[in-house]
């Protein structure tokens, strides 16, 4: 696959930024869906996407692999499967030429519904209403543009969950989400023998993230967390519509 200069910048930042989010800031992998949508346009960037989450999700497994919570993956996982369901068949049928916009609305829904869980009263802790709606929409965001991110996330802020329990547990279910979904995206024609080598290139840029990642989590407030997730929903997602 032959890469412009600036495709090739957007996909090597893109890739750092998988690795880098799968170990520290969630709502920054957002911005890799941006790029690569940017790079790779209609529906062919989340079907490069998936193998690179795959392999940081692997990565983070493996750092926090003590630190999961699986009481509340396990409450999760049924209504994520039913969403990814739901996700394919939407990107089976929408067309090409509108799927960027898709991604950027996408992304705009995840934030408000974030901000619902996070407001309302709506809480997802002991909630299965909420945790069944949260699961839904993440699988749904998850196989259509990989934007489950945010929603989760907050979901996950709302646990009251330590920086490691966190990641911990967002990297096991982000993993066992994206195997499930491989299949799904290779049957829609997304993963090809083409974009997998474009993966296998990227492999050395996500460990370099990744381990930049695991740096900078130490370093990080709880409270600024959050809005670093909200701000860069927000920019992915105007820069999706707008332009």
């Amino acid at each position: 696959m032959d890469l412009s200069s600036l495709q090739l910048f957007y996909f090597v930042l893109a890739a750092a930024l998988i690795g880098f989010t799968k170990t520290s800031v969630g709502g920054v992998g957002i911005l890799a869906v941006l790029l690569l949508a940017l790079a790779f346009p209609g529906k062919a960037s989340p079907g490069i996407m998936l193998p690179m989450l795959v392999v940081a999700d692997l990565m983070a497994v493996i750092y926090y692999r003590r630190d999961c919570q699986w009481h509340i993956l396990l409450r999760i996982f049924p209504a994520a499967v039913v969403g990814i369901v739901i996700g394919f068949f939407i990107v089976d049928l929408l067309p090409a030429e509108v799927f960027e916009r898709a991604i950027g609305a996408i992304i705009l829904i995840m934030l408000f519904i974030s901000l619902l869980l996070d407001y309302s009263r709506l809480k997802p802790k002991g909630g299965k209403f909420a945790t069944a709606f949260v699961g839904l929409a993440a699988g749904a965001a998850s196989m259509i543009a990989n934007a489950a991110g945010p929603i989760f996330s907050i979901f996950l802020l709302q646990m009251g969950l330590t920086r490691e329990k966190f990641v911990g547990t967002r990297s096991w279910y982000f993993l066992v989400l994206n195997i499930i979904k491989v299949p799904f995206s290779v049957n829609l024609g997304l993963i090809t023998t083409d974009t997998l080598k474009l993966n296998l290139a990227a492999v050395p840029i996500i460990l370099l993230g990744a381990f930049v990642g695991v740096k900078v989590l130490k370093l990080i407030n709880m409270n600024m967390f959050k809005w670093l997730i909200r701000i860069a929903v927000i920019v992915a997602a105007v820069r999706l519509l707008v332009f």
